[in-house]
């Protein structure tokens, strides 16, 4: 297959530059632009386009920045994980660009002869040799020997020839002075003398993201290209040293630390927002720049408290990242809504006049772009012959050069630290990358997929609490109702709280038709445990379920207090509104469900019902049948769409919804 020809026009930009922030959050951006802050990213939402960016589960970042890449999901694109069994040694290593098994946008770029600029992106080392310049996520790693900084890691830049011209602008945390440390911590004079203060902590942070910084910018200053991707890690970094410490205050936090700590997460978004205005100035006005983040970042009283048991990294991500867009093609002072991670990929290409392909399940966010019919799709970038920059199938890296990137998981907190076993150590690896391959596919709704794989897992694995209630999720997501109850059964005896317990008896009764005893399990657990906003919303759904709809408002209103963010507590508030007879609340309601997660066919079904009976059955049509595109299997939304057909004389289409309808029955 032929490299697809770019189709450009007056409105497209001479290039595209992406950026991404890990873990950067609205929730915690917006007091900041509102305060004066952050003028750049500001001024960036005033000229182009911003909204919040839905992320994919698990949420780890190795696996969604490479399905920013790609546009592709973990079971397409290869990467499961933050490690990987070493295949030349014993033991494990921090993932490798050499697992990702499909073509990110910089092979799909050099496909069609253009040039681009990689710097520090999640698993691209060891660097692939595309068309431009490549600065893996492992060329910040040095220690000083005799003063002398040591070289960078082999085919941590690609072309080779360019190490010797970049090495020189990694910056150590020995470089890092007061004058950079004072804006986080303005008592740190006053910490030297603690046993465990964080200020060599807060160097090493800011030394790793001023070398990307330093890089990026050189980068874009000495040669022409046409993309550039920059990912600083910096925030997310930040936050899980740092976050716990943010105001408000948290009851486990020392007065002494608060006090001292109390600045640094404020000052990480201020430092990067100065580095995001460096780069709007190297780039230009005829530059299109997108700025993403993977996933947001607890601030607030959802912060997971360390004493309960829950205060693992994953925690501490919330499910929305943010975007933001300016410059030539994209639409001035305007919001976005219902984006995701996947959707990324599709828009960088159709900004560069590339198309997206069918096997990329994103869409290009036509309605933030200029030009807003998105370029005819071809089957498949991987079906392109000719070279793209991807490593050969035999390549390797040396295990002892991954040995410090290694380090910093297991500092962070992501990785354990390898065992003296080193043969359990890979078979736990693989089993943890396998589950979360699982994760990936029930965030897919791929459910039967996923039980296969569950299935397979090692024992020690398949047989803990969270394998088995992911089990069961998905046993019921393909009605296997009889195997649910088993699984369920058995983890209600070995849970060792109340709330657990009832929680998963609950889910039984529900799924088992008692939403009586459903309610009322349910109800306990929202007395015992009443942080968690999936609690009410489970008590909100069988209160539905049950014809109760003001008390369904009720609960789905208090999972709102907890999590104002919730699209799930949204779309049961819409249809409690509805069956009230409140159409337009829920309209109000169903639209910001949807503007949250934009692949949620409940909030578009009521979307759909709202409008019809707000008297608006084209409206009502268009959103019932993307309900039915995202759901096929839905049946209530096919015998709505057909009422709405007939009321709009549309005969033949009501009949085709009407024998879509019975078939689901039939099946």
């Amino acid at each position: 297959m032929k490299t697809p020809a770019r189709s450009v026009s007056p409105n497209s930009p001479r290039r595209v530059l992406l950026v991404g922030w890990d873990a950067a959050d609205w929730q915690m951006i917006h007091p900041l632009v509102d305060r004066g802050l952050m003028p750049t990213l500001e001024q960036m939402m005033n000229r182009g386009v911003w909204g919040n960016l839905a992320t994919l589960r698990p949420i780890l970042s190795p696996m969604l920045w490479n399905s920013i890449a790609t546009g592709k999901r973990a079971e397409q694109h290869g990467v499961h994980g933050f490690t990987e069994p070493d295949p030349e040694g014993a033991g494990i290593r921090p993932v490798q660009s050499t697992s990702r098994r499909v073509k990110a946008l910089w092979n799909m770029l050099t496909h069609a002869g253009l040039r681009s600029h990689v710097v520090g992106w999640y698993a691209s080392h060891p660097t692939e040799p595309i068309q431009g310049t490549m600065v893996s996520n492992q060329f910040e790693q040095f220690r000083l020997e005799a003063g002398v900084p040591t070289p960078p890691p082999s085919r941590s830049v690609h072309p080779v020839e360019r190490t010797s011209e970049l090495a020189p602008l990694r910056v150590g945390a020995h470089e890092i002075d007061a004058t950079a440390i004072l804006p986080f911590i303005p008592n740190a004079q006053k910490l030297l003398d603690n046993e465990g203060h964080r200020l060599g902590k807060l160097q090493h942070l800011l030394a790793q993201t001023a070398t990307v910084h330093a890089a990026a910018t050189h980068l874009l200053t000495q040669d022409d290209w046409d993309f550039a991707a920059v990912y600083y890690e910096g925030i997310d970094r930040f936050g899980h040293e740092f976050m716990e410490f943010h105001p408000p205050k948290m009851e486990q936090v020392s007065a002494e630390d608060f006090e001292a700590y109390q600045h640094c997460m404020v000052g990480a978004y201020r430092f990067h927002d100065m580095m995001l205005q460096t780069l709007l100035d190297l780039v230009g006005d005829d530059t299109a720049v997108l700025l993403i983040s993977d996933h947001g970042y607890y601030n607030d009283h959802l912060r997971p408290d360390p004493r309960e048991g829950q205060s693992g990294p994953v925690e501490w991500h919330r499910p929305f990242g943010v975007f933001a867009a300016q410059g030539p093609g994209i639409q001035e002072g305007s919001r976005l809504y219902g984006a995701g991670l996947l959707d990324i990929a599709p828009t960088v290409l159709q900004l560069l006049g590339l198309p997206a392909a069918y096997d990329m399940p994103g869409r290009v966010l036509a309605e933030i772009l200029q030009e807003t019919t998105p370029l005819p799709r071809i089957e498949s970038w991987e079906e392109i012959s000719g070279e793209c920059g991807l490593h050969p199938a035999e390549m390797r890296i040396d295990p002892v050069e991954s040995r410090a990137a290694l380090e910093q998981l297991v500092a962070l907190g992501y990785v354990e630290a390898p065992s003296e076993d080193s043969e359990q150590t890979v078979r736990d690896t693989i089993a943890n990358n396998r589950f979360n391959l699982i994760q990936s596919l029930v965030d897919s709704q791929q459910y039967a997929a996923a039980i296969a794989l569950l299935d397979e897992l090692d024992p020690a694995l398949r047989d803990t609490t969270a394998a088995q209630t992911l089990l069961a999720s998905c046993l019921l997501g393909v009605g296997d109702r009889g195997r649910a109850r088993v699984v369920l059964g058995q983890l209600a005896e070995q849970a060792t709280d109340s709330a657990r317990a009832h929680m998963m008896l609950g889910t039984l009764e529900f799924a088992d038709g008692d939403t009586e005893a459903a309610m009322e399990h349910f109800r306990q657990v929202v007395e015992s445990s009443p942080r968690l906003p999936g609690l009410h919303n489970k008590l909100g759904a069988v209160l539905l379920e049950t014809g109760r709809y003001a008390e369904a408002i009720d609960a789905f209103e208090k999972a709102l207090a907890i999590d104002g963010d919730s699209p799930l507590a949204f779309t049961g508030r819409a249809r409690a509104k509805l069956e009230l007879g409140d159409p337009q609340a829920a309209l109000d309601d169903a639209m910001i469900a949807a503007e949250l997660v934009h692949h949620l066919p409940r909030a578009h079904y009521l979307i759909g019902r709202a409008l019809s009976q707000l008297g608006k059955p084209n409206d009502a049509a268009e959103a019932l049948e993307l309900c039915v595109k995202q759901a096929p299997g839905m049946k209530v939304a096919h015998e709505a769409l057909a009422r709405v057909y007939h009321d709009l004389g549309h005969a033949e289409r009501a009949r085709d919804a009407e024998l879509r309808a019975k078939r689901i029955l039939a099946n």
